[in-house]
C-alpha cells in the first residue's frame, strides 16, 4: 500500500510540474510572438520593400489562377522541424535551458511571418496570414508545446540526476509513446491539410482582397 500511495503520489506531483512547465512555455512563446510582431513593426524601408516585392510575386501566382501546393518535403520540415528539435532535446540535460528558447523562437517565426502580411497588406493582410498559417498554426502549436513540456520535465530530471541529487523519474514512459504517436498521426494531417486544403484559402482570401 505504501509503494502504491508513493507512485500515486509521483505520478500527482509529475502531472503538477507538467501543467506549469506548459503554462510557461506558452507564456514563453507568446512573448516571443510579440517580439516578432514588434520586430516586423520596426523594420526598415528597405526591408519592408524587399519583403513587399517577394510578398507581391507570391500572391501573384495566386492571382494568375494557378494553386501552388506545398512540395511533401517542405510540408514535412514545416511540420515536424520544432517539434523534433523539442522531443530531441527532452533527452540532454541541456534542453531544461535550450526548450524555453526554442519555443520563444518559435513564437518570434510564428507571429514575425503573420505580421509581415498585416505590414504589406494592412487588413487585409490578416486574412491572408490566416488563411497561409492558420491551419498550420492549428496543428502544430499544440504539439509543439505539448511535447516542448515532457521534454522539459525529462530535461529537467536528467540535468538534477547529472549534479547527483535525487529526483523524480524521467517522464519518457510507454503512455507517453502512445500520445507521441497520436501527434505524429495529428501533424500527417496536418501537411495533408496543408497541401490540399490551405492553398484554396489563400486563394479565396487572396480574390476577397
Amino acid at each position: 500500500m505504501g509503494v502504491k500511495k508513493w507512485m500515486r503520489r509521483v505520478r500527482t506531483e509529475a502531472g503538477q510540474a507538467l501543467t506549469v512547465q506548459l503554462l510557461c512555455l506558452g507564456l514563453l512563446f507568446v512573448i516571443g510572438m510579440l517580439g516578432g510582431y514588434l520586430y516586423a513593426d520596426y523594420c526598415g524601408d528597405h526591408s519592408r520593400l524587399v519583403l513587399s516585392e517577394y510578398l507581391a510575386g507570391y500572391c501573384a501566382l495566386y492571382e494568375k489562377g494557378t494553386v501552388q501546393t506545398v512540395s511533401l518535403f517542405a510540408a514535412v520540415r514545416l511540420y515536424f522541424s520544432y517539434v523534433l528539435a523539442a522531443l530531441f532535446l527532452g533527452f540532454l540535460s541541456i534542453g531544461v535551458f535550450a526548450l524555453p528558447v526554442l519555443s520563444g523562437i518559435y513564437g518570434f517565426m510564428t507571429m514575425f511571418a503573420v505580421a509581415c502580411f498585416i505590414q504589406v497588406y494592412g487588413r487585409a493582410g490578416s486574412a491572408l496570414a490566416m488563411a497561409a498559417f492558420g491551419l498550420r498554426a492549428l496543428f502544430t502549436i499544440p504539439c509543439f508545446l505539448w511535447v516542448a513540456a515532457y521534454a522539459w520535465a525529462a530535461s529537467s530530471a536528467l540535468a538534477t540526476r547529472s549534479r547527483g541529487k535525487r529526483c523524480a523519474p524521467v517522464v519518457y514512459d510507454s503512455a507517453y509513446f502512445y500520445r507521441l504517436l497520436l501527434c505524429f498521426v495529428l501533424l500527417m494531417i496536418g501537411i495533408c491539410a496543408e497541401r490540399y486544403i490551405t492553398p484554396y484559402l489563400f486563394q479565396w482570401a487572396l480574390a476577397k482582397m
